[in-house]
């Protein structure tokens, strides 16, 4: 029995300033792991949130040197209307367990759907797709100025045809699971024990809440709240067996006179407890993560309160004493250092900002994973 199972995903957002620092008239190019043993490919390109047609003027797969053309009704270039998704023509390509390949995307004009998850993701000016050189990484100017991974625009879903059955394991999150510092290595452990019967997808958005949606300049980039894009983000991704729980991080930040009604303890455990009786309906296990330190970045910035980190605590009390959960990755455990003001980040695993974990963080947050706990086995 073969089965279409998915390898990477991204959540959707509108991009920064309607897509005009991207896309035009360029190619990203970015590297995709692939566990499970599979014998074809297709990708779901996406426009949800585009005004007008997306153009897309080439795509190819790498894979062992070789680059291969990927089709939209057998049209190398292709149109998504706006509003739409439609998938690629699958792609006939032997890929042994645990195959590394880069997807090459060629944009005519501005994209409007994106994320920012792929720290490799390169973004080169011109048709690149069919291109022999090699690149070195570049960002942006708009990526630098950010400290963002580049974007890559127009895509959410790649998946795989496998002989395997996979099941996925899904990171509901913010920027914390958005730039893959902890979501990559947890994925390369289940690999190891596992092989390719479990793929981890992830799901976060930089700047993303649970219960609040962000206005101003960068509020398209942060999302949709957590509440309004969990069916599309986690519950209607194919073959889902675990929900891994990591928002609230930044819904505690906007605690303020006009938010109060909507951000407080009772909205999030109510919000919260909704989300994991809809999986446990579906089936899903769903996995809840403590809520990590902020207080040292925010103090600095002048921003965060007493009440802020008062109920960042107090939902952290409740996500360890709740019985809504099928088990708890205790990430504030694992990252935090205490003095005699309160909990902070731990010196030398954050990135500087005491917020957001480093390579060494982020290996230390998947190892606080118990497998078995995640998979149920």
């Amino acid at each position: 029995m073969t089965q279409w199972t998915p390898v990477w995903h991204q959540a959707l957002v509108r991009s920064l300033m309607d897509g005009k620092p991207f896309s035009h008239h360029h190619t990203v190019i970015f590297p995709v792991h692939i566990a499970p043993e599979a014998d074809a490919l297709r990708i779901r390109f996406s426009n949800l949130f585009g005004q007008e047609t997306s153009r897309i003027g080439s795509v190819t797969v790498k894979a062992e040197s070789s680059l291969k053309p990927v089709t939209v009704r057998k049209e190398r270039a292709f149109r998504i209307p706006s509003g739409t998704q439609i998938w690629s023509d699958p792609l006939e390509l032997p890929l042994p367990a645990g195959s590394d390949i880069e997807i090459r995307i060629y944009y005519e004009n501005v994209q409007t759907d994106c994320n920012m998850i792929e720290d490799q993701a390169n973004w080169l000016r011109g048709d690149r797709t069919y291109s022999a050189d090699t690149f070195p990484l570049r960002k942006p100017a708009v990526g630098k100025l950010l400290g963002t991974a580049n974007a890559v625009p127009a895509m959410d879903l790649i998946e795989v045809r496998s002989g395997q059955e996979s099941s996925c394991i899904v990171a509901f999150g913010d920027s914390i699971t958005a730039m893959s510092k902890w979501t990559k290595p947890l994925a390369a452990r289940l690999e190891k024990e596992y092989g390719g019967k479990y793929t981890l997808l992830n799901s976060g958005i930089a700047g993303n809440c649970l219960l609040y949606k962000v206005g101003g300049l960068f509020g398209n980039v942060f999302g949709e709240k957590g509440t309004d894009r969990f069916k599309r983000d986690v519950l209607k991704l194919p073959h889902v067996s675990t929900v891994i729980f990591a928002l609230g991080v930044n819904d505690v930040s906007y605690l303020n006179d006009e938010t109060r009604d909507i951000i407080n303890e009772e909205a999030y455990i109510s919000a919260v407890t909704k989300i994991a009786d809809d999986l446990h309906e579906a089936g899903i296990r769903v996995i809840g993560t403590t809520i990590t330190p902020r207080l040292k970045v925010a103090r600095t910035m002048g921003k965060y309160t007493q009440e802020m980190e008062d109920l960042r605590l107090r939902l952290n009390a409740w996500i360890r004493s709740t019985d809504i959960f099928d088990g708890v990755a205790d990430q504030e455990l694992a990252v935090r250092d205490e003095d005699e003001n309160g909990y902070f980040f731990r010196e030398g695993i954050h990135m500087g900002d005491h917020l957001h974990p480093n390579e060494a963080g982020g290996i230390i947050m998947a190892d606080n994973f118990d497998l078995k706990m995640l998979t149920g086995e």
